[in-house]
């Protein structure tokens, strides 16, 4: 048996104590920390703690591919290791993230590659041709949006927050119902002129506000979200793109 290191990942939402913490290092961190990845992949290899000194999980599988992964793995997936284990650790909420399909990520990835971007440009898209379908296991308390919320639901939502800003994008979720409404009104927002968003975001979180002092209980949770993140990326779409994403809290395990 050989000991894994994980590969850390600095990133401005990262803390300063929980991964510190989890690897038994001293606290807090002089950066923070915000993911140990710990698998095989070209950009931040895990590292092996070898009898003849340290090598990446990336060379050990090149190595010894069937070793390593054995014949089950290697029939269904080639020679890499076909997932990713990522101990995260936000400190802030994090910025919104959509996965492509297998075939976008395949045919992203190849054009990328045609005209030369390179894998460590910060405008590069697709580092690698996975989809990567995600599984998340809280290891404490973990509050995160996911998903479009159903779009009758979310009317409910924005007519409770009584911001008439709001009213041409309630039409519009009633007038269409279904994924491709929300997905309409998405697109509206995030590509909207800055000086509109402003304006919004504005009425919005004055909504937010008077909704919570009215001592309403039913969006609270939703309320209160919205009023953290226009205070933490005032002026930012991803405020209003909130309204229409499940709240979920995960309970350790």
């Amino acid at each position: 048996m050989e000991l894994l290191r994980g590969a850390l990942r600095t990133y401005a939402w990262g803390s300063r104590t929980a991964i510190a913490e989890f690897t038994e290092r001293p606290v807090p961190a002089a950066h923070p920390e915000a993911e140990l990845w710990f698998g095989a992949h070209p950009g931040d290899p895990a590292w092996l703690e070898t009898d003849n000194g340290e090598i990446t999980l990336l060379e050990a599988l090149v190595e010894d591919p069937e070793g390593q992964l054995g014949p089950a793995s290697r029939a269904r997936f080639g020679d890499v290791l076909p997932f990713l284990v990522k101990v995260l650790a936000a400190d802030e909420p994090l910025s919104l993230q959509a996965h492509p399909s297998a075939a976008q990520a395949a045919e992203g990835y190849m054009r990328e590659e045609r005209v030369g971007i390179p894998l460590t440009s910060p405008v590069r898209n697709y580092r690698d041709t996975s989809h990567k379908p995600e599984l998340l296991v809280a290891l404490h308390p973990f509050e995160a949006l996911a998903g479009f919320r159903q779009a009758s639901r979310t009317v409910e939502l924005l007519r409770a927050l009584a911001v008439s800003d709001l009213d041409p994008y309630i039409d519009l979720l009633n007038d269409q119902s279904d994924a491709d409404g929300l997905r309409a009104l998405f697109t509206t927002w995030i590509t909207a002129p800055q000086p509109d968003i402003d304006v919004l975001v504005t009425a919005v979180l004055d909504g937010a506000i008077a909704y919570l002092s009215s001592g309403a209980t039913e969006f609270a949770a939703e309320a209160k979200t919205v009023l953290e993140l226009g205070e933490r990326y005032p002026g930012d779409a991803g405020v209003l793109a909130a309204l229409l994403l499940n709240r979920i809290t995960l309970a350790p395990g």
